[in-house]
């Protein structure tokens, strides 16, 4: 008995759509920018290496990303971009607390329930989890 020819694979394969593969990567970018600074000390009204603030960080890391200025305080940041419930959140979206025209913190979105922040006087910029310290909505700027 002859074998069977082989046959090729009928499923194709899934490319993700050019838009969704340039967020995929320029949300890594943002997350990958934001860990440099883990360990940074957590400095009042800090935007630059030397120390951040959240909203410090936040700027800073997306103007280093994105080349765009998303405000320097987080009222400023939530009008950056389209918002979303924090379950859509993907890398690179940013998180606030507070609601919507009176948030009082902001993260980077790492992907998952985990974000980069610099919390508090006293800590340091590091991971944070919804779990922990949840969200209230979130913000896609790119």
């Amino acid at each position: 008995a002859t074998p069977a020819p082989e046959q090729p694979a009928t499923t194709p394969e899934a490319t993700p759509a050019p838009e969704q593969s340039q967020q995929t990567s320029q949300g890594q970018q943002i997350v990958d920018e934001a860990e440099k600074y883990i360990g940074t000390q957590y400095v009042w009204g800090g935007k630059d290496p030397s120390g951040f603030d959240c909203s410090g960080l936040t700027q800073y890391v997306y103007k280093q990303v994105t080349g765009k200025d998303i405000g320097v305080w987080t009222v400023a940041q939530e009008s950056s971009g389209q918002q979303i419930s924090v379950s859509q959140a993907q890398q690179g979206d940013l998180l606030f607390w507070g609601q919507q025209g009176d948030t009082y913190h902001v993260a980077i979105s790492a992907g998952g329930d985990s974000y980069i922040h610099a919390p508090q006087p006293g800590e340091s910029v590091k991971y944070g989890s919804t779990q922990y310290y949840a969200p209230d909505f979130g913000v896609r700027v790119y």
